[in-house]
């Protein structure tokens, strides 16, 4: 980091790898799908770049800033199922509408999917089942479904059925 007057710099270390490794995936032909955080770092990324929106902290601010740039998205913000709350909280994964974000319409097709994420050191044999049900159904049925598919009432009985 000295030699290329980085010292302390780690959002310029990273952007300085991850255009490394993104200029290497294009020389081979690959494609690629990176975070969130190399785009707001400044890394130059081909067109056809997938962002994946993953941090949680205003992702609709976040999703309109990407798909303004042209990026593709995957959606993984409200979706990290290791944040448990009491009650039916499978509710708010499903309330979630991952197209509500200011854009125009060609930058909400850019949104092309979503993902369910549950961090692996917080789950074992004992746990997993009761965090992943029905908070990933919830997920998959709000992806899967139109914006106007929103009832929870009419969810319900589907989602405890797969909790069972």
């Amino acid at each position: 980091m000295a030699a290329h007057s980085m010292t302390g710099d780690y959002a310029k270390l990273e952007q300085v790898y991850i255009q490394q490794v993104i200029d290497i995936s294009e020389a081979i032909g690959f494609s690629y799908i990176v975070w969130q955080e190399v785009i707001d770092n400044g890394v130059k990324a081909k067109d056809d770049t997938v962002v994946e929106v993953w941090i949680n902290n205003h992702p609709e601010v976040e999703m309109a800033k990407v798909t303004a740039l042209g990026y593709r998205t995957i959606l993984a913000a409200p979706w990290y199922l290791e944040e448990l709350t009491v009650g039916e909280d499978w509710k708010k994964y499903y309330m979630y509408e991952p197209s509500n974000f200011n854009g125009t319409a060609t930058q909400k097709a850019l949104l092309i999917g979503g993902e369910a994420c549950l961090w692996g050191e917080y789950v074992d044999a004992t746990n997993i089942s009761p965090r992943l049900w029905p908070r990933a159904s919830a997920v998959a049925e709000r992806l899967w479904s139109q914006e106007t598919v929103n009832d929870v009432d009419a969810a319900t009985p589907r989602l405890h059925q797969h909790r069972c």
